[in-house]
């Protein structure tokens, strides 16, 4: 079986740190008209429905957000598949 949802976006998570460092709500609206993203991408990554990441969203969040890619996005391995080991095929 695939996993059903290998990687998951974190943009919730530092959307709620933002807003407690500026001291301030942040809606939809507000992070769409400050960073010029679309209301429907930010609902897409806030409900983790993003199936490919644009390189020009992930740019434009990590700016917005002051973080890496890596602070964004995080790998989930699914439980059920076998780590790959490159060196063991060998």
């Amino acid at each position: 079986m695939s996993p059903v949802m290998a990687i998951q976006n974190r943009l919730k998570v530092l959307l709620a740190e933002k807003e407690l460092r500026e001291n301030r709500k942040l809606t939809y609206r507000t992070v769409a008209k400050e960073t010029g993203l679309a209301i429907d991408t930010l609902t897409a990554y806030m409900t983790q429905r993003v199936n490919r990441f644009d390189k020009s969203t992930l740019e434009t969040l990590c700016s917005y957000l002051a973080c890496d890619v890596g602070d964004l996005l995080k790998y989930l391995p699914d439980e059920d598949e076998p780590v790959k080991n490159k060196k063991a095929a060998k």
